[in-house]
């Protein structure tokens, strides 16, 4: 995905651990995110409330639409 982008959460596809971190940063299903920043290391992105910093492993674990 290329900063400027904006995708709906349609799920996650994770254990529920991960699942319970995502949800605490306020990514869960319908949720409209805008990606930031997606170069090497870890993605950034904005939940219209603030930006987040999402490790690599863990934000290709979201599925988006």
């Amino acid at each position: 995905m290329a900063p400027g982008n904006s995708v709906m959460v349609v799920g996650v596809d994770a254990g529920r651990r991960a699942c319970l971190r995502l949800e605490s940063m306020g990514i869960m299903p319908g949720i409209l995110l805008e990606v930031v920043s997606n170069g090497h290391g870890p993605m950034i992105i904005s939940t219209g409330e603030g930006r987040i910093m999402v490790e690599r492993g863990i934000a290709e674990k979201v599925l988006v639409a």
